[in-house]
């Protein structure tokens, strides 16, 4: 037998732990050693493992098993447009004229119908995304409107989002949609989040307005996003409590995002991998005394596999919004069965974090910008806060 490559060891208060990533348990090792039945324990746990047993291999072997099984949800992005009446600075879109027509908005219809008739899904998620989504806003309502239809002769619940920058966003609108969610994205406080939106309308007071107004005249959860950089990161435990000190906690989900570069001249400072993790911790710090262990994934992004789709104003697919790869089939031509597997690269395979990631994002590392977890940096303080927490609540 052979200690698990995925095992971290840690001296925490002069006793002494095992976390280990690939199967997220945390153990405290008997100072006189282990029990027969101790023994056998860890080793159908993965805490020890054959000495001919490749773990990385074998992790591959089961991501790729499951990504074949599929996922319980039909999820789709639809960029209706590439128009923007917003030039924020880390935006990734190369803006164009382009907008989606109906007629692939039918055929996309079309399709999806298809698929529910054909295979088994427990929801229909459908993220519509552009540029500003909401100059197309025609195309949004016609596909709304038929997905309702859909959902309402399978029996299969829709799950609308809408990502927005807000300034086309209605009373009317918000209570007419009544999405599921709806994502609003601050780039600080007023003065920098202005300065990264470089638009002359629909300024800081207005968006933080309009997270009223959808509270106020839908159902909608607000998926509060904040783009970090280094010309925000000190603001946005500030943000955090001026947004949810005025309005609550309640239907708002805090989302720390890194702002990413994707064109050089880009008018920012992007965090390091590292950066980016030191601010995602004291975050977590100041949210919260509880920590979670880390979990380990046991499918990689959807997208990345084809158990979603991103799908261009022409009804091309890309596997993310985020991509400048050529697309080069159909929505209506996708066979949902086929997926597409997965390979760590040889830098991921000895890292111990690998399962809680399974390699990050594939867009980011493509960028050079970092796809590494930030528990990879701070996995000793993670399980110490954890420790902390179990102690005090025990």
């Amino acid at each position: 037998m052979k200690e698990s490559i995925f095992n971290y060891h840690f001296l925490i208060n002069n006793k002494e732990y095992i976390f280990n990533t690939n199967n997220g348990g945390l153990i405290e090792i008997n100072p006189n050693g282990f029990t027969d039945e101790e023994k056998k324990i860890l080793s159908e746990n993965r805490f020890w493992v054959e000495d001919q047993y490749d773990e990385v291999c074998e992790l591959e072997k089961e991501i790729n098993e499951n990504i074949q099984q599929g996922s319980e949800d039909l999820t789709l992005t639809l960029a209706l447009t590439y128009q923007c009446n917003f030039h924020c600075v880390y935006c990734f879109e190369d803006k164009n004229d382009k907008v989606m027509e109906k007629e692939t908005a039918q055929e996309i219809i079309e399709k999806v119908a298809q698929i529910l008739s054909e295979h088994k899904y427990n929801r229909l998620r459908i993220h519509y995304y552009g540029g500003e989504p909401l100059l197309n806003l025609d195309v949004l309502l016609y596909f709304h409107e038929r997905f309702k239809i859909i959902s309402e002769n399978t029996g299969i619940p829709y799950k609308p989002c809408l990502t927005t920058n807000g300034s086309m966003l209605t009373n009317e609108l918000i209570s007419s949609l009544n999405f599921d969610t709806i994502q609003l994205t601050f780039d600080g406080l007023a003065k920098t989040h202005n300065s990264l939106r470089v638009s002359d309308i629909f300024r800081f007071d207005e968006q933080v307005q309009l997270l009223g107004r959808i509270l106020e005249h839908s159902d909608t959860q607000i998926r509060f996003r904040v783009n970090l950089c280094r010309q925000n990161r000190i603001e946005v435990m500030e943000l955090y409590h001026y947004i949810t000190e005025k309005y609550g906690k309640k239907r708002i989900l805090f989302i720390p995002n890194r702002m990413i570069k994707f064109h050089e001249e880009d008018q920012f400072d992007m965090l390091s991998i590292k950066e980016y993790s030191d601010a995602l911790l004291e975050i977590k710090d100041a949210l919260s005394d509880e920590y979670k262990l880390p979990t380990p994934e046991r499918t990689p992004c959807s997208f990345v596999c084809r158990n979603a789709f991103s799908i261009d104003t022409d009804g091309n697919c890309d596997f993310c919004e985020t991509t400048k790869e050529k697309k080069s089939y159909k929505f209506k031509d996708i066979d949902v069965r086929k997926k597409r597997a997965i390979h760590f690269r040889e830098e991921c395979r000895n890292c111990k974090c690998l399962p809680i990631c399974l390699g990050g994002c594939v867009v980011q590392y493509n960028l050079n910008a970092g796809s590494c977890t930030y528990e990879k940096y701070h996995m000793e303080h993670i399980i110490t806060k954890y420790l902390q927490s179990v102690n005090t609540n025990s």
